[in-house]
């Protein structure tokens, strides 16, 4: 959308809802659907006739003082007060999207054409692009060489195997967002997990914007390629992309992956009840811990919802009464007064249903509960309450009714953005068998989903996302590498499988797609980045304040707080926020911002990058630090001034540590990571690549992230837009 079509729409929309009426209504609200009630026909003609009343007072009066002092005609002084209303609209709308980013492309060169592409079934009727988060070229490589991947190998041999190179920096959702434009940062404006609010310091994950009446808002600043195949009329499906909340409109059905929340607005907040508090993860933990206790053979306490508006206007949290009843060696729940499970010990509930009411609004969701023990101490799980997808709460489909569609044909299923309750294991509240059988429930899900619609894809674009493949590599790397913190040789024995288990499990999955492929499809398989072991935190704001780039306002100046809390911005010349950026506190930007633009500016990050590029772990007496990147260097576009100023390229092994990741500068510069959480790819991008397999021929060796778009396009005939930075790698000549 254009700047001037943006106005209009705002004039559309605040004309609309003037004629509708004084008095609207909206309870719980779904993002991009807006709920209004009409009061009465005299409301609004009061309402308008005041309106103009004040409005055309002021207007009269600079009317005559115009025309009085300079002599011009009546008319002519109208056009000059029109032209100033219209100027000062203008600007007002463009000075608050500046601020408050509501304007997707506003003024942008980055915008998207409108034309409608010509498309060309000559080569294909069907493209597939197959996703599957986090899978490691090395370790695929050595597997495929070893036999262990039959349908990998099989599908190397029938086209063209290449590591794919990673953005920069290699996040996921920087990653799947140039995989999705073939755009570079700069132009679709993800640049880390964590961004910031230059005017507050205050972080904001990239992954989902909400707004203040709860709608979501795009995260993208660029259309993916499947927006362009569907202007086209391509038939369009699209499964579980990660970083693209709210689901896209498409010409067929698009769900949308990581950056879905759950019904509390959060990435997933689980709850655990248990008769012990020793077995509560420390005070930080944003889960909900709730302690309990038996009242004969009963426990009686609550599922807590989300807040809701009391009659004062008040948020309040909503609950429902939740009883478990032991019965033998068994447990049974209730919830709100109705049975809904019957648990031994490990089992899982099948989805409960759940609808929280507030004074003015309710809020319904689903919740599936894990019996983790009875005795000596009682434990119970319960997953985030997810949006229902047999009736959603918010849209996380488009269209909306393709989330009824899709349950109806296989069941409920997990629908926020990250099921995997990668929380609950790194905050030892599950063991790993608990986590595993979690990502089992999953895995058979997304199965379900993937057979759904490949059994009927015929024609067009069908893409899907496994992302478990990521998760586990998270959090079960340690089994790999004997010189993690938290490696034992009792864990890699129990555990030492489930990694290459992953590989085994996707060869699988693609064994399915390569029975039915046949010389009308493309096939593309892909891994936006690779993985590796995490073994030390560095801490990038600990580096700064020992560096003097950054001040504290501790009594010792060391050891400040998250969120940027203790810092002295008066003092401060540079911040990280985020696990791969940092930030000039630079004037006319931040709002506390010291550093000039231009010479000072630019002589600060060079400095820097130097200085931080010589870091050295005195443990290891190893480099921490690859290469620290300027982002006007290695970024192009618009977005780019949004973006950090710097991009630290971590040497493998390392990783920021999750305090600073939330702005703290931690007392230790480097600390051991021996927690669950030992994989990583967060590294500088040289050292975990992606993979890219396809049954056709390739015309490089060397594609990236941002070649994907423009060479799904090229499979359709579509050339690449102007826009796009990758180039389509495909060799149909060959």
């Amino acid at each position: 959308m254009n700047g001037h079509g943006s106005i209009r729409t705002i004039g559309l929309v605040g004309g609309l809802l003037l004629l509708i009426g004084t008095g609207t209504a909206q309870a719980y609200i779904d993002p991009g659907t807006q709920a209004a009630v009409a009061t009465s026909l005299a409301g609004f003609l009061a309402l308008f006739a005041g309106f103009f009343g004040i409005v055309l007072w002021p207007a009269r009066k600079l009317l005559n003082v115009i025309c009085n002092r300079t002599g011009l005609p009546r008319i002519y002084g109208k056009i000059v007060i029109i032209a100033l209303t219209l100027g000062g609209a203008t600007y007002g709308v463009y000075a608050l999207d500046q601020r408050y980013d509501f304007l997707p492309g506003w003024g942008s060169d980055e915008d998207q054409a409108t034309d409608i592409p010509t498309i060309s079934y000559a080569k294909f009727d069907r493209v597939m692009v197959l996703g599957m988060d986090g899978l490691d070229a090395g370790l695929l490589e050595q597997m495929m060489e070893a036999k262990q991947l039959p349908n990998f190998a099989k599908l190397k041999a029938m086209g063209s195997y290449a590591r794919l190179g990673s953005s920069n920096p290699p996040q996921s959702p920087v990653a799947w967002s140039c995989i999705a434009t073939g755009c570079n940062p700069g132009k679709h404006g993800i640049f880390d997990f964590i961004h910031r609010d230059p005017k507050t310091y205050i972080p904001e994950l990239s992954i989902y914007r909400p707004d203040r009446n709860r709608r979501y808002l795009p995260t993208r600043k660029v259309a993916g390629f499947w927006t362009v195949l569907s202007k086209g009329g391509v038939p369009t499906t699209v499964i579980r992309w990660p970083n693209a909340f709210p689901p896209d409109s498409v010409n067929g059905q698009f769900f949308s992956g990581l950056g879905v929340p759950d019904i509390l607005d959060r990435m997933g907040r689980y709850s655990f009840y248990t008769t012990n508090k020793k077995h509560f993860p420390d005070k930080t933990s944003p889960s909900k811990l709730v302690e309990v206790k038996w009242e004969s053979n009963k426990i009686t306490t609550a599922l807590f919802g989300p807040k809701l508006a009391t009659l004062t206007g008040k948020q309040e949290e909503t609950q429902l009464p939740l009883i478990a009843t032991r019965k033998g060696k068994r447990i049974e729940l209730a919830l709100d007064g109705k049975p809904v499970a019957d648990l031994a010990v490990g089992d899982w509930s099948g989805w409960v249903t759940a609808e929280f009411g507030g004074a003015l609004n309710s809020a319904n969701g689903m919740v599936r509960f894990l019996l983790m023990a009875i005795e000596p101490d009682f434990k119970l799980y319960a997953s985030a309450i997810q949006v229902d997808p047999l009736e959603p709460l918010f849209a996380i489909t488009a269209p909306d009714s393709y989330a009824k569609e899709l349950a109806e044909k296989i069941g409920r299923y997990f629908t926020v953005g990250m099921p995997e309750d990668v929380k609950a294991l790194s905050e030892e509240v599950f063991s790993p068998d608990h986590f595993l059988s979690m990502c089992k429930l999953i895995q058979t899900e997304r199965d379900r989903m993937f057979d759904y619609e490949f059994g009927r894809f015929e024609k067009g674009l069908f893409a899907f996302v496994y992302d478990s493949t990521d998760r586990k590599q998270h959090m079960f790397w340690a089994t790999r590498d004997p010189d993690h913190p938290a490696y034992t040789p009792e864990y890699a024995k129990k555990y030492g499988q489930v990694i290459p288990g992953v590989y085994r499990r996707m060869d699988g999955i693609l064994g399915k797609v390569l029975a039915k492929l046949d010389d009308r499809t493309a096939l593309i398989v892909l891994s936006d980045h690779g993985f590796n072991t995490y073994r030390r935190s560095v801490n990038i704001n600990t580096w700064l304040v020992e560096n003097g780039y950054q001040k504290l306002t501790t009594s010792d100046g060391r050891d400040g707080k998250e969120f940027l809390t203790d810092v002295a911005w008066a003092k401060t010349r540079a911040y990280s926020l985020g696990f791969n950026s940092i930030y000039v506190n630079l004037k006319g930007r931040e709002r506390n911002g010291i550093v000039s633009a231009g010479n000072e500016y630019r002589k600060l990050c060079g400095e820097i990058a130097e200085k931080l590029r010589m870091l050295q772990d005195p443990k290891t007496s190893k480099p921490a630090v690859r290469m620290v990147y300027q982002a006007r260097e290695i970024y192009r576009g618009e977005q780019t001034a949004k973006g950090p100023d710097l991009v630290v390229g971590l040497t493998m092994g390392y990783r920021a540590g999750s305090a600073n990741v939330l702005g703290a500068a931690p007392r230790d510069l480097f600390e051991d990571n021996d927690k669950p959480w030992s994989g990583s790819h967060l590294f500088d991008p040289t050292y975990v690549p992606g993979v890219f397999l396809t049954n056709l021929k390739i015309r490089t060796d060397n594609p990236s992230v941002i070649d994907i778009a423009p060479s799904v396009l090229q499979c359709f005939g579509v050339p690449k837009p102007v826009y796009m930075d990758g180039e389509a790698i495909f060799d149909f000549e060959g």
